[in-house]
Parts: C-alpha cells; structure tokens; sequence
C-alpha cells in the first residue's frame, strides 16, 4: 500500500513538472510590465507572474526533498511563499522578482518541514527564530568546522543565548518515557528519572514568550512611564508587584499621578485589545 501510494505521488509530481515547463519564463521587461498591470489591479497579471515562476518553486522545494514528506506537499507550501512574495515585491528595488521571491519560498518551506517533523508546534515567530538558529548552525559549522556554540550563534543573528537555547530545547523531538535507559539495560526512562520540581516545559516556555511579546507591545504602543507602570504593577519584570507609592518615588512622581498613568495605560491597551492578542498568540 505504502509503495503504491509512493508511486501515485511521483505520477502526479511528473504531471506537474510536465504541466508547469509548458509555461514560458519571462523576460525583465516582461516581469516589470506585470508588475506595473498589477498596481493597477490587474489581477490576471498576478496568476501570469505566479504561473511563470512555479518552476522557480520546484527547483528550490526540491532541496528540501525527504522520504518522510511528500514533494508535492512542500513544492504547495513553496507556492504559498511565492504568492507572498507577489504581494510584498517592491519594482522600485530594481532586482528581479525570482531573486526576491526565493527568500520568500525558502521560508514557507522550511517552516512547513520543520513544523511537520516535531510533535511540539511552536508559534509561528519562534518557527521563525529557529529556522534562522538551523541556518546560522549550518554557516558557523562550515565556517569553523565544528558544530557552533549557543553564544556563536546567538551574535550570527543577533539573539540572546538564552532565547536560542530555550527554543531549541523546546523543538527538540520527545524521547519516550519507555525508551531504553542505556546505562542501565532493560530499565526505562520512566524508571529512572524522577522530575523532582514537577516543572512543565512546554507550560514554561510559552509563559516566557507571552511575556517577552506583551512586553514588545507594551514599547511600541506606551510611553516611557506609561510602560514602567505596567511592566511593575503587573509582574512583567520581575515577581514583585509595586506600590503607587514605590513607583512613584522611582518616577519622582506622586503616588495618585502613577494611579492615573496607570488608568490611561490599561485604556490604551484595551483600545489595541485585538492587536495584543493577536502579536502574542500569532
């Protein structure tokens, strides 16, 4: 059943190539001319200019081949990016779009294959981090030739080691509780290891996430005091929570004015109520 199925999705793969190589490549100016079709609401130009680039996706989608994921599946999700790319392209750049878009594609791909192969899903900025923490790996390894250290990687690209290790142990594939113990032959790991402080993982992790993002939203949307306020009087920060009166000798303020700093903050943020949600749930 197994390789008959195997066999299906190679037909239907050959079928694509074949479809997809009778559809003309097209030239710079070509390109451009579309491009301009499409800024004027042309949206035939639009399936002309993904129709033209789709052997642009099998070519990349095909480095990513694995005997456990179907080829058609990530040349799909390769399209996703490359439609993405059409939206975001920018003619005034002055490059070619197959060079713009290919960011685009890689990035779809790598996010659907590392996604597929863990059990944890992971939310989509943290996939994001750690596909740029497996590139950075694979740079580094070539560059010294040997595996990269965390700190390595974290000033490749400009991350926090903690970030990273945190992200990578949470990526990390399971190890069954039943799985042989090596150093002690016929016991499990169940048998053998004890969780002392009945820590959950996976609990902490998005605990930490949702407070570095609200965080992140609470700089872009409060001013200096407005942001301090809330960041002590809601345990952002730290695991005290702050008088008035503590923050308002910190600020040189009095204890009523961090009241009311505090008041117009909390109405900002329910004002962007959807906005915040959206940012640490994406």
């Amino acid at each position: 059943m197994g390789m008959a199925f195997e066999m299906q999705n190679d037909d239907v793969y050959q079928t694509y190539i074949k479809q997809v190589k009778k559809i003309p490549l097209l030239t710079a100016e070509e390109e451009k001319e579309l491009f301009r079709r499409i800024a004027g609401g042309d949206r035939s130009a639009v399936k002309h200019l993904i129709e033209a680039n789709l052997r642009l996706v099998i070519k990349v989608g095909q480095n990513y081949r694995s005997p456990d994921i179907s080829l058609m599946d990530i040349i799909q999700e390769g399209n996703v990016g490359l439609m993405h790319a059409v939206e975001k392209f920018d003619l005034s750049k002055n490059v070619r779009f197959s060079t713009y878009a290919v960011l685009w594609i890689k990035q779809a791909i790598a996010r659907f294959v590392v996604s597929k192969r863990r059990t944890i899903r992971l939310p989509l900025k943290k996939e994001e981090l750690l596909r740029k923490i497996y590139i950075a790996e694979h740079i580094l390894h070539q560059k010294f030739g040997r595996p990269p250290k965390i700190d390595e990687i974290a000033r490749e690209i400009d991350c926090s080691a903690a970030d990273i290790e945190l992200v990578m142990n949470v990526a990390s594939n399971p190890l069954s509780l039943e799985a042989e113990f090596s150093n002690n032959p016929g016991a499990s790991f169940a048998e053998v290891c004890e969780d002392s402080h009945q820590c959950n993982p996976e609990r902490e992790f998005l605990m930490s996430y949702s407070r570095n993002e609200t965080r992140r939203f609470l700089k872009n949307h409060l001013s200096f005091r407005e942001r301090a306020v809330i960041l002590h009087r809601f345990r952002l920060i730290d695991s005290d929570v702050h008088t008035f009166q503590k923050l308002g000798d910190s600020l040189g303020i009095s204890a009523e004015a961090v009241r009311q700093i505090e008041k117009r903050a909390l109405n900002k943020i329910r004002n962007k109520r959807d906005e915040l949600l959206k940012c640490v749930y994406a």
